[in-house]
């Protein structure tokens, strides 16, 4: 399906798909983290550098980044973001993608597509690794929304990019992620009809 006719509501954070609501992979996952320990507000200022992290991504791919606009705390992102370009030769053929599988009828904005030493890759950024496993389901959820009929799985991994450090490019490779993650969109789509 092309992502022009995947509608998406930044607001309510709903996707929209030939006029009806769908679930979208942040929503089907969210059950599988637990940041109660967090105090609310580190969490919102997390959320909020977080999106910072991936705006400054996608314009620098689309080459409309305004690096004197930039804040210094993101500075070290984007040398690090170019680093790992470099170091990689990832060459990106998408950003900020939507995407929806019509058979699981799920839909989510992948961050990445890029191609890696030849091989198609599905990469996610994160400031924090923090989410461990769940990370490895939701690149599956992108990753099998996204693939080419009659291709071969793309590769996923987590890029972490954090204003304190060296980029961390984290490999997902456990083929149980698939089907976790199918399990937990039945779980979600199984509790919506239960809980109105």
């Amino acid at each position: 399906m092309n992502d022009n006719e995947i509608d998406y509501d930044d607001s309510t954070h709903t996707y929209t798909v030939c006029g009806r609501v769908v679930p979208h992979v942040t929503a089907i996952l969210s059950r599988m983290t637990n940041y109660s320990d967090i105090p609310k507000a580190k969490l919102e200022i997390a959320r909020q550098k977080g999106v910072a992290v991936h705006r400054m991504v996608e314009l620098d791919v689309a080459g409309d980044l305004d690096e004197d606009g930039l804040p210094e705390w993101l500075r070290p992102v984007l040398e690090q973001w170019r680093k790992f370009c470099t170091d990689t030769g990832a060459v990106v053929f998408a950003s900020e993608r939507r995407v929806y599988h019509p058979s699981y009828q799920y839909a989510g904005t992948l961050d990445l597509e890029v191609e890696m030493r030849g091989k198609r890759a599905i990469v996610d950024i994160k400031r924090s690794l923090l989410a461990g496993r769940v990370i490895g389901m939701q690149l599956a959820a992108y990753e099998l929304a996204s693939r080419p009929p009659g291709k071969q799985p793309a590769r996923r991994f987590a890029l972490r990019l954090h204003e304190n450090g060296p980029y961390r490019l984290e490999p997902f490779a456990d083929s149980r992620d698939y089907n976790d993650f199918v399990t937990c969109l039945a779980y979600h789509k199984l509790k919506q009809m239960v809980i109105p």
